[in-house]
């Protein structure tokens, strides 16, 4: 009697599961744009390493092969604000984001300078500062913007894929100004994947094994966000 008990309530909270769209079946079935921004481009070449392999090409690189690991995920659609080496302004980016009206943006980035011993990836996200603190929740909690809210639950997400891909690597969250997040009210994360000034971030990031491992690492990010 027991077990016929038992099989009915699982039938039955499975139905309910399929019913109601707060279940995951329903997280499952939103389609969600995502804007992957690969920087530099064209006469803007980005950071430049000791033999000349360029920002802009490494970018466009990851861009593309996260791009083709997120196509396996039919509910996430991937725009990329450029798909060949052209010169982009930040305007012309934001007008292609917004256009887009996407759930969140990435903005692949590759560092340089401080030295050739400079190495690792870091993330930054827009601050907090201009948030008007004299804004209370209901529950006595200073209101921030969810999207600001988003972009650091992301930015963890980021990290610790990242950390898992680039153990000890990692150079922390940083609250910056991200002029592509300006006048945006959804989550923008600028990812600063490594140093094509130091030679062995510059032989990871260049090359495709990496690159697919770290477009896993973004794509599972990603789908973690949603």
């Amino acid at each position: 009697m027991f077990d016929k008990w038992r099989k009915y309530t699982v039938v039955f909270f499975s139905v309910l599961m399929l019913c109601l769209p707060g279940f995951s079946i329903y997280a499952e079935t939103v389609k969600h744009i995502v804007v992957i921004d690969p920087a530099h481009g064209g006469e803007d070449t980005g950071v430049l390493s000791i033999d000349k392999i360029a920002e802009k090409d490494l970018t466009l690189a990851i861009a593309f092969a996260l791009q083709k690991e997120m196509a396996e995920r039919g509910n996430i659609e991937v725009v990329l604000t450029r798909n060949s080496d052209k010169t982009l302004s930040g305007d012309e980016r934001k007008k292609i984001i917004i256009k887009q009206n996407p759930a969140l943006v990435l903005s692949l980035h590759a560092n340089g300078g401080f030295g050739r011993n400079a190495s690792g990836f870091e993330l930054y996200y827009p601050g907090f500062k201009d948030v008007d603190i004299s804004k209370k929740a209901s529950q006595g909690s200073v209101a921030t913007p969810k999207h600001l809210n988003d972009t650091v639950k992301l930015a963890h997400l980021v990290q610790s894929n990242l950390d898992s891909l680039f153990p000890r690597k990692g150079r922390g969250l940083r609250e910056a100004g991200v002029p592509l997040a300006e006048g945006l009210s959804i989550p923008v994360l600028v990812v600063e994947l490594g140093f094509v000034t130091n030679p062995d971030d510059k032989k990871k990031l260049a090359s495709a094994k990496t690159q697919t491992l770290i477009a896993k690492a973004l794509a599972k990010s990603i789908k973690s966000f949603f």
